[in-house]
């Protein structure tokens, strides 16, 4: 089925709705920000039930106009500073509220929009959820966005060079952990093999939530180990000030990398319109110097760079948003161009015994967004909420190949898919202690996977769901939830023109039921509990089902297997969280029981392909599966200014049925960084400590534990309302030769060397 509605959708949504929302009777909100009596500049002010957000200006003032009458929470956060949240009602009139923050060196609360239907603090959330701001981003090490959110407890790196990273949460990957843009599908093929990238670049990110743990019952399929929802602003917010945005650059030595973006924002009358664009410029990624063994030749290479991992990167955006009395409307398109490089065997002078086994994937990905939430404020529906998108994506793979005439990268395959994504919430009226929404959910794929050997069949997807999350308000301690999901799934896998797939023309339908429990309870004014059960399921891909073909980038011979049935996962957590005057902490255990749990696993044995050599076979397996753990985290200001943060994360991830463990486990990890923070200067050394891992699954290889020095200062000053950010970093500071355990290539290639990063970014 060609997907040929969604522009035609949104552009209908956009005529249904308006007519159906009158004009609410709205006020301002007018406010201030200080501390020691003196103003603020730069501080970010969100208004949590509306989704908006400005900035102070240099007099600490900010303002929200047309806001519909009732009752809100406004946090305002900026770095050296304790968040804080103040309650309005607005009826008709201006309202002011004025916050006096508190200096702190504790990193400052962040606002989570993934968790649950509604916005609201870390302590909040029924699931241990963690966000991170553009700025804490850019103080991050690494390039991709995968990597700087690395230093967060359960969450990993799955590695293949910086430009193919992506997030493990758990000990959960690939189809288990969604990655999102702004609340909705990224329409890629990252999940598809380890080569693939995840397109969206670091210096776009305007935020980034993070929820460890099933997250099934609002964003559906492939939510069973967490999400990753990456805040990128395609859509702008009306502002106060006529002109604003965001300009950011960073130069990092360890790839001789340069990036640069800009987000403008022009702003009249509640009108927002956009333009942003960007893009990175990168070489092979330095490695500590020395010579490294390809294990499947026994061949040694003197190098100093890891072979091939090359990262070119541009977009342009527009966008477009107007704020009334009825509520908010925008859209936005984004054109992503990409050309990187997959890591493997250089081209040599050996090339018959070391068979070169380095790729590139060129990369175009077109999108559509549109984003709305409507002020209804009937006597049952609050607040209509319906995103959606429409991505087309193109991927084409390059593997290098050597002979006597010389080195060539012909295409070998390609993937084209179509997407199309839409979230239809209703936020009902509270009901006595009641508050909650409806949502429907829908997803559409159509996927053309060519070139030579294509990996699988052509196939469509169809995704239709609707749920509803509400909340029982016990008391000003007390809180529970309660989430059921209905998920209809379709995959029809045919139409291939590749003799290996002519014989497929299947139809696989799967329908199931995911749920969520969760209580929140406040033992104090400084310690809340939580609790949470939930219950999710996903089906398998066409990947998983019917691949059948090598992959030249991953260096790999897939298989699937039609026989695999839908994953159904139960997973129960409990946390305990504290946010005391000088100290912070949170724990967490928790347990995810998965029946049918699919993962691709090295089988031992080989395959020869003529032009590309002996490849590993990676086979798709079910088994049933145990996840235990805890996350554990604490912040302790010593001094003024001055604040230490410890964190330490455990994953067992064990194969029940064959009482063993799941292959590409995560090991101990822990974190231990002092850092110094003023209203001016910050400074920050990091020790980032790994464990060995020989809990070995299927196809695994032993990794030797490591130790990672980062350090880094920086300053920020004022112009008046605008807020420029500099800092200098040095990642992997003594040049240390490590190998994770979560990276495709640790056989044959370490992890960085030493890099230096300089960053600049600016708020205005």
């Amino acid at each position: 089925m060609e997907i040929i509605f969604p522009r035609a959708f949104i552009v209908l949504s956009i005529f249904f709705f308006l007519p159906i929302v009158g004009n609410s009777a709205t006020g301002h909100i007018h406010g201030t920000v200080k501390s020691n009596n003196k103003p603020i500049a730069g501080a970010t002010i969100r208004l949590l039930e509306l989704d908006r957000a400005t900035r102070s200006d240099e007099n600490g003032e900010f303002e929200f106009s047309k806001v519909p009458n009732g009752t809100y929470k406004v946090f305002v956060r900026i770095i050296g500073y304790a968040a804080a949240t103040n309650i309005v009602i607005v009826n008709d009139n201006a309202v002011q509220t004025s916050f006096v923050l508190r200096e702190s060196a504790i990193e400052a609360e962040e606002v989570i929009v993934s968790a649950s239907p509604y916005a609201g603090t870390t302590g909040d959330q029924y699931q241990s959820a963690e966000s991170k701001s553009a700025q804490e981003l850019h103080e991050s090490p690494g390039s991709s966005f995968s990597e700087k959110i690395s230093d967060l407890p359960g969450v990993a790196v799955r590695y293949m060079g910086s430009a193919e990273a992506r997030p493990i949460l758990r000990g959960l990957s690939e189809n288990e952990v969604l990655v999102l843009e702004n609340g909705l599908r990224t329409g890629d093929v990252a999940t598809f093999d380890p080569a693939h990238t995840t397109p969206i670049e670091s210096e776009e990110i305007a935020r980034i939530d993070v929820v460890r743990g099933p997250a099934s019952v609002i964003y559906g399929p492939n939510a069973i180990g967490g999400l990753v929802n990456v805040i990128t602003n395609t859509i702008p917010i009306a502002y106060e000030n006529p002109f604003s945005g965001t300009l950011s650059l960073t130069g990092n030595s360890v790839g001789d990398e340069y990036t640069g973006f800009f987000n403008g924002v022009y702003s009249n009358g509640g009108h927002a319109f956009s333009i942003s664009g960007g893009g990175v410029h990168s070489q092979d990624i330095r490695i500590p110097t020395g010579t490294y063994v390809d294990p499947a030749s026994r061949m040694p290479f003197n190098l100093s760079r890891m072979p091939n991992t090359f990262d070119h990167t541009q977009e342009i955006g527009l966008g477009y948003s107007y704020q009334g009395d009825f509520g908010m409307i925008g859209i936005g398109a984004k054109d992503y161009e990409m050309n990187y490089g997959i890591p493997g065997v250089p081209p040599n002078d050996n090339w018959m015994t070391a068979i070169p086994s380095t790729s590139r994937i060129t990369v175009f990905k077109k999108s559509l967004e549109f984003r709305s939430l409507l002020a209804v404020d009937g006597s049952l529906i609050k607040q209509i909420r319906l995103n959606a998108n429409y991505v087309d994506y193109l991927h084409s793979e390059f593997p290098t190949t050597e002979d006597s005439s010389g080195i060539h990268d012909d295409v070998a395959n390609n993937h084209h898919k179509k997407s199309f994504n839409a979230m239809f919430q209703f936020q009902h009226q509270q009901i006595g202690n009641f508050q909650g929404t409806v949502g429907l959910w829908m997803n559409t794929e159509n996927y053309v996977i060519g070139g030579g050997m294509p990996l699988g069949p052509n196939s469509t997807t169809t995704d239709i769901a609707g749920y509803i999350f509400e909340e029982y308000l016990s008391g000003d301690n007390t809180r529970l939830q309660a989430g059921l999901r209905f998920d209809y799934n379709q995959i029809h896998a045919a139409n291939s023109t590749d003799s290996a797939f002519l014989i497929i023309d299947q139809t696989r339908q799967s329908n199931a039921f995911s749920g969520s429990i969760g209580l929140i309870q406040k033992l104090s004014r400084e310690i809340t509990s939580s609790f949470s059960i939930t219950r999710s399921f996903r089906a398998p891909t066409v990947q998983e089902l019917f691949s059948n073909g090598f992959d030249a980038p991953s260096n790999s011979n897939f298989k699937g297997d039609s026989a695999l049935t839908p994953e159904t996962a139960v997973g129960i957590e409990a946390s305990l969280k504290g946010n005391f005057t000088n100290v912070s902490f949170e724990l967490t255990p928790y347990i995810n029981l998965i029946t049918n749990y699919i993962y691709p696993f090295l089988t031992g044995d080989s395959a020869t392909i003529a032009g590309i050599g002996i490849l590993p076979n990676r086979h798709f397996a079910s088994t049933n599966a145990r996840l235990t753990g805890f996350e554990a985290s604490a912040n302790f200001q010593l001094v003024q200014y001055l604040a230490l943060r410890t964190s330490v994360d455990y994953v067992d991830a064990e194969d029940i049925k064959a009482n063993m463990p799941l292959p590409r486990t995560p090991p101990m990890r822990g974190l231990l960084r002092l850092s110094y923070q003023d209203n001016m200067y910050a400074a920050m050394f990091e020790w980032r400590i790994v464990s060995a891992q020989n809990k070995l699954g299927d196809g695994d290889t032993p990794t030797a534990g490591y130790g990672i020095v980062n350090v880094g200062a920086g300053m920020r000053f004022f112009q008046g309302s605008v807020v420029h950010n500099i800092s200098l970093h040095c990642d992997n500071l003594f040049n240390k030769a490590y190998r994770d355990n979560l990276s495709f290539v640790k056989d044959f290639l370490p992890q960085p060397g030493r890099g230096v990063r300089l960053n600049y970014n600016t708020v205005f």
